[in-house]
């Protein structure tokens, strides 16, 4: 029997995502939207034949999605040490709570870019059968990386090409439904240098050959000025962070405005994890202890301002953004994606709809969704979050979600988890 029903707003985000429907309704049938219309024209027996969740005065969206969490970790500043010394089993409890905290704040589509094989492909699979409660989860796996280099203790290492190829090849064999590689360094990781290349662009090139040969998507980390180079000669679908730090640690960053050109001419999208940035600012200036700096940033420390700067260029020479928080890291809970949306109104001049956009339907095209979530629209998925007030109006309404539904199905009500 077809499951249906009907879920009714005071404001219903339009297809586009540029404005409100006041006083509609969405109808499901089978977890995907049939239509979207007046309130008033429902059928006045609608409550026979379908069952009617009326969500009062919210603002109904599409669900959020995420492109960019590390789901075993903690997302406290003892990240390290934990996902360094606990067991995998504690570590897929951990996971198995982080989903279920995403998907109640509202985001019902999550790629994961970096986490142990042996807790990714098991909770996929448990959120898929209904015993782990989680949004759509989209996994990399463990991360494709060099011996001692950034998240080693999770990831593979790997340093010739033939070796990275494998990984590649591995990663699919078990699962994955996209790659994570780090082209440079990272702050996450002691051993490893955020400010020097781990690969030549000839190996990343070659690992976007064999992702692509294989259907799957690549994304990589990268927060050098080469390694973005490298990323865009390589064709690199993704870039995670996209940082532009100088490879000598007496100097700050390295922007090259003729990078930024490529990247928007190829269609190469950018991640650049800026939520994250926020959260950490707005912690220190409540007076929380400020973060610590890795060592090879140390000497020579970058500002805020100064990232928000040069990315604000690569927007206007067209360099295309989506939202990825970095769940996980210290400071970056996992039901605080809506901060990506903030971060995009307060530090690179995004209107309220183009972030919420950013949000819900760039995002979901970005990882090829865009046929299956990402708006509310006849045939996708009916993956919806509410919020009070009007998050067009103050972009932080984003940031309690009241309402969530996935694939039809209601997994919190009023503000109250139904899983």
């Amino acid at each position: 029997m077809p499951t249906s029903s009907v879920f009714k707003a005071r404001r219903i985000a339009r297809a586009d995502l540029t404005g409100w429907l006041s006083d509609h309704a969405v109808i499901v049938t089978d977890g995907r939207i049939e239509a979207v219309l007046p309130a008033a024209k429902l059928p006045s027996d609608v409550a026979k034949t379908r069952q009617v969740f009326d969500l009062g005065d919210v603002s109904l969206l599409p669900g959020l999605v995420d492109v960019h969490s590390h789901m075993h970790c903690s997302a406290t500043a003892d990240s390290y040490h934990l996902v360094t010394t606990e067991s995998v089993s504690q570590l897929l409890l951990r996971a198995s709570g982080n989903v279920r905290k995403v998907l109640l704040s509202g985001v019902t589509t999550l790629r994961d870019l970096g986490s142990r094989n042996e807790v990714a492909f098991p909770l996929r699979d448990a959120v898929r059968s209904g015993v782990v409660p989680g949004p759509r989860l989209l996994l990399a796996g463990t991360p494709i990386t060099t011996t001692a280099g950034h998240c080693y203790m999770f990831g593979t290492e790997a340093d010739t090409v033939e070796q990275v190829i494998t990984a590649v090849r591995h990663q699919k064999k078990l699962g994955a439904d996209c790659i994570k590689i780090m082209a440079t360094g990272g702050m996450f990781t002691p051993t490893a240098n955020p400010r020097s290349v781990q690969y030549p662009a000839s190996t990343l090139k070659a690992a976007t050959q064999e992702a692509e040969r294989l259907g799957m998507q690549i994304a990589a980390h990268t927060l050098s000025s080469q390694g973005v180079r490298n990323c865009a000669e390589a064709g690199i679908h993704h870039l995670i962070h996209a940082r532009w730090l100088h490879h000598d640690a007496r100097k700050g960053l390295d922007y090259d405005p003729a990078v930024s050109e490529r990247l928007a001419k190829n269609g190469q999208v950018v991640d650049v994890t800026f939520g994250h940035m926020l959260i950490g600012a707005e912690r220190e200036k409540a007076g929380g202890e400020p973060h610590k700096l890795h060592w090879s940033v140390a000497v020579t420390p970058v500002t805020n301002e100064d990232h928000i700067k040069v990315t604000r260029d690569m927007r206007e020479k067209g360099v295309k953004f989506i939202t990825g928080l970095d769940m996980g890291m210290s400071t970056a809970p996992f039901d605080h994606s809506a901060y990506n949306a903030k971060s995009f109104v307060e530090y690179l001049d995004y209107s309220t709809w183009e972030a919420i956009r950013a949000s819900t339907v760039d995002s979901a095209r970005a990882l090829g969704l865009g046929d299956v979530t990402g708006a509310l629209r006849p045939g996708l998925s009916a993956d919806l979050m509410s919020v009070r007030g009007d998050p067009a109006q103050d972009i932080t309404a984003l940031l309690n979600a009241v309402d969530v539904v996935l694939e039809g199905k209601p997994v919190k009500l009023g503000g109250r988890p139904l899983v």
